[in-house]
């Protein structure tokens, strides 16, 4: 007895530690997994992204970390950079095996809130504008983003969870090619982002960097 309850806790306590595998892809028809490395969640996520006044849809199904899923069930990603692109995405994390299959729909559009937040305008590349922060935009955003030879200031507000991921990953969620993040931080005040004046001297965002800043967003349009 002592045996078959031993080796019961052994099977137990390995099949707790076999790797997560997801579902991976951004079109509706998924039928890709992939075998999780260090991550303890699946996601999936519909998420509609605005550049320059367009408007795109794109699905997304990976392996997500801590941060962008810290817990199982439902959540809404967003982010605002102003007039360069704005982002607003449906999650669901879960934790078992190719759990993610289901097709979500965009989240409605929200409302303002309360906050206030720098952003850079890519058409006269200064970054002391102020953008106004919707539904779960509680967090001001600010980093510097590299992309090869390429330095640019970001700006704009952000949900808490994006925040925790970018500063977790070095990159905003869902997009894995854009550059390297550094320097993220947010805060959760009106205008609390703002540049030194040198920063804004090198605040960059010409109409060129526009699929950066897409990138940045988590958004690849297809």
């Amino acid at each position: 007895m002592k045996l078959l309850l031993s080796l019961t806790l052994i099977w137990a306590l390995s099949s707790t530690g076999e790797a997560l595998e997801c579902y991976s892809c951004t079109t509706s028809a998924c039928t890709t997994s992939l075998t999780c490395s260090s991550e303890t969640m699946c996601i999936t996520a519909a998420i509609e992204a605005t550049s320059a006044g367009t408007p795109g849809q794109q699905i997304f199904k990976a392996c997500a970390s801590s941060s962008l899923c810290p817990a199982t069930g439902s959540f809404t990603y967003s982010v605002n950079l102003g007039v360069s692109a704005s982002a607003l995405a449906s999650g669901f994390c879960c934790n078992t095996d190719k759990c993610n299959s289901a097709i979500l729909a965009v989240p409605a559009v929200p409302a303002d809130n309360s906050l206030q937040c720098f952003s850079c305008n890519p058409l006269t590349s200064q970054c002391n504008n102020s953008v106004q922060c919707k539904g779960t935009e509680n967090q001001c955003f600010q980093a510097t983003v590299t992309s090869g030879s390429t330095t640019t200031s970001v700006l704009g507000c952000v949900s808490s969870n994006i925040c925790a991921a970018a500063i977790s990953q070095g990159q905003l969620p869902f997009e894995q090619s854009v550059g390297n993040i550094t320097g993220s931080a947010c805060c959760g005040t009106n205008l609390c982002n703002t540049l030194s004046s040198a920063a804004s001297d090198t605040c960059r965002i010409r109409l060129t960097m526009i699929h950066l800043l897409i990138g940045l967003l988590v958004f690849t349009l297809y």
